[in-house]
């Protein structure tokens, strides 16, 4: 009797176990829908007598030579949309992603902004200035003082001499509405990225600008006066008498 007890509870946990198990196979998951988001903003260029539609102003005495060189990021960001709830703490949406990597946005929108509006001269070689761009923020801030946008950027201009400036660019870009939606984020983050775009170029321009003018402003180096020298060898004559 004592065994056929055992027996009968052993056969209902195996019972159990195989309904459990049944409903868990035939249950379906929750379905992650992943949003797929740009934060640029493209100034269309139409046709016509348009005055929006002039090229950029040159500058003076000629456009200025630049590279766009490096622009990089670090491995913390990538397609999906990172967020800040605290000064040291990352994190991500699960359904929230970029077109693209933000090192992508930053590199066009930087070749639109300097050599597009400011009309300064694109070059892919030689030793023209370099700028080289690391993208350190790229994030939806939701601290306690409120929501907003940043992106951080790492700049450093050279060229054969050296460093010619070199500085980290911060630009927070506030939500305003009451209740924000992922939407007016990312609203926020294209304008937090053009205005960094816009900040990098001017120190730039204004960089490259100085370097001319110091340029144009320093004596030319001065070259040897040609020195002629006249030996006079004089003849001697030695009689010897005998």
């Amino acid at each position: 009797m004592k065994y056929s007890r055992l027996l009968q509870l052993t056969l209902g946990g195996l019972v159990l176990l195989a309904a459990s198990s049944g409903c868990a196979l035939t249950s379906k998951a929750d379905i992650v829908e992943i949003r797929y988001f740009s934060p640029e903003q493209v100034k269309p260029r139409l046709t016509g007598g348009d005055a929006s539609t002039a090229p950029a102003a040159p500058a003076p005495n000629g456009a200025l030579d630049v590279r766009l060189g490096r622009v990089s990021s670090g491995s913390n960001l990538r397609d999906r949309i990172a967020f800040r709830d605290a000064a040291y703490e990352l994190g991500y949406y699960e359904d929230f992603r970029w077109t693209e990597r933000p090192e992508t946005f930053v590199r066009r929108e930087l070749g639109r902004t300097l050599f597009e509006e400011h009309g300064l001269h694109r070059v892919f070689n030689g030793a023209s200035p370099t700028v080289d761009v690391e993208v350190i923020a790229f994030d939806d801030l939701r601290l306690k003082t409120g929501r907003a946008a940043r992106v951080q950027l790492k700049a450093i201009l050279s060229d054969d001499s050296g460093v010619l400036w070199e500085d980290t660019l911060t630009v927070d870009r506030p939500v305003t509405v009451e209740k924000p939606k992922i939407e007016d984020v990312v609203a926020a983050m294209a304008a937090a990225l053009d205005a960094a775009a816009e900040q990098v170029t001017l120190k730039v321009q204004s960089t490259l600008l100085a370097q001319r003018a110091a340029a144009a402003a320093a004596p030319p180096p001065a070259t040897p006066s040609a020195t002629s020298t006249t030996t006079t060898i004089q003849a001697t004559t030695t009689t010897t008498k005998k």
